[in-house]
């Protein structure tokens, strides 16, 4: 996803003629032994925009300047290879104090490798349901600072010309789609990482309108139950590819952390993005109206699927464990969760947060705040579903049918699990 937004990254701090901290672009040189901070705090995160990078600069800049004897080092890595960077130091036993804990890698971290947060006293002022995301067992091994929302981006004027209006069902979305298709517009921009959100808004219908721990304890323990609610949200995918309602060819042409071009340019009524979005448009000064508005792809309605996007861990093998959980305290504060994600797109995960200062993400704002959301990760299952949905989409934009789809995640999730059992075999 796109996601993550908060990359606070580990950059080197070394002692040559003097003790560098890098702040921004420049190295501020301590040559004075006596102004050495105490505490080296080393942060790995993802590298992200600009805006990213100068918010979070602005908030650890803050935090050093409020705590004199603490130097945090940071370093940026891009978000493809985050991931494997990442694994490398848990295998090598080389974390970083604080760092960003990704979804994927979640599965990974060893026992006893995360310090427990859960003595956070800002955790007081967070989210039931975002609590429950970050909870294992009695421990909360990570907390995130911001939350990424998926949902439908729509062209306000092209609704209006075409005298539609902005559907709130899966049988409204597929006529409003059908009546742009009639005229030979395109309705639907995606990215593939949106293509994912949408089947998971489309499987997890149940969860979202029923009793969401029966329909994730049947996908850990029935794999027919899982088969049918894969095939259910493939069946969507292959339908909207079907009646051309998404270009294939288009998606080449789409970065992944970027809106579609033609809906950017006012050419297509929908798009189905993160919020993170929203400003890379507003910025744009697209010459026409846009609003976010949760996935209409259910009969019962419309639904929000949110990420935990800047999950941040403690290293609990770490020199310096308790400053580093000072440290979590002090980017979880409310005052800078709002900085942070205020301008990004991404959504508070406090209780009583305000609207988003960005309007155009209101409608899907107010969706998650009235608990019509789905996490696609969520905690309570035991595999990670999110990133085998991979195979079954590269099958789907190739042709091949939802069947052929659901079975190639099954057989993905298989040869995850014989790989970690192969592994702790292994290890005893």
């Amino acid at each position: 996803m796109r996601k993550l937004f908060f990359g606070f990254i580990l950059s080197q701090c070394f002692l040559l003629s003097g003790f560098y901290f890098q702040r921004g672009n420049q190295n501020v040189e301590y040559d004075n032994p006596s102004l050495y901070p105490q505490v080296l705090l080393t942060f790995l995160g993802v590298q992200y925009p600009s805006e990213n990078k100068a918010v979070t600069e602005h908030i650890l800049n803050n935090y050093s300047k409020s705590h004199p004897n603490i130097l945090v080092s940071y370093e940026w890595v891009p978000l493809r290879t985050y991931p494997c960077i990442l694994k490398k130091r848990i295998c090598s036993n080389s974390l970083d104090d604080v760092f960003m804990l990704s979804q994927d890698s979640r599965y990974q971290v060893p026992e006893g490798v995360l310090a427990d947060l859960s003595s956070l006293p800002t955790l007081a002022a967070y989210r039931q349901q975002v609590l429950a995301q970050m909870r294992k067992g009695d421990t909360i091994p990570y907390v995130t600072t911001s939350l990424g929302a998926f949902g439908l981006f729509c062209n306000l004027n092209m609704l209006e010309r075409n005298r539609l209006k902005v559907p709130q069902t899966l049988e409204e979305f597929l006529a409003a789609c059908a009546a742009f298709h009639r005229i030979g517009i395109t309705p639907l921009a995606v990215t593939r990482e949106c293509l994912r959100a949408l089947l998971i808004a489309r499987a997890y219908e149940p969860a979202v309108f029923g009793d969401a721990n029966a329909f994730f304890h049947s996908l850990n323990t029935d794999e027919a139950f899982l088969r049918r609610t894969l095939l259910r949200g493939f069946l969507f995918l292959a339908l909207l590819r079907d009646k051309e309602y998404f270009d294939v060819d288009d998606l080449v042409l789409i970065r992944e952390n970027m809106p579609g071009m033609f809906f950017s340019a006012g050419e297509q009524p929908f798009m189905i993005g993160g919020s993170w979005f929203s400003p890379v448009l507003g910025k744009a000064q697209s010459a026409f109206r846009f609003s976010v508005f949760p996935l209409p792809v259910t009969s019962q309605g419309a639904v929000t699927v949110l990420g935990l996007d800047t999950p941040l861990s403690v290293s609990s093998r770490g020199e310096h464990v308790p400053q580093a959980v000072q440290l979590v305290e002090g980017l979880t504060s409310p005052e800078n969760i709002l900085i942070f994600n205020d301008g990004q797109g991404g959504f508070s995960p406090l209780k009583n947060a305000p609207l988003p200062a960005d309007k155009a993400v209101h409608p899907l704002w107010k969706s998650m705040d009235a608990g019509r959301g789905i996490f696609h990760s969520d905690i309570r299952l035991r595999y990670n579903l999110w990133h085998r949905l991979d195979s079954g989409i590269e099958l789907i934009l190739s042709g091949a049918s939802a069947e052929e789809a659901t079975e190639s995640v099954i057989q993905a999730l298989h040869d995850a699990q014989q790989g970690k059992e192969g592994k702790q075999g292994k290890q005893s």
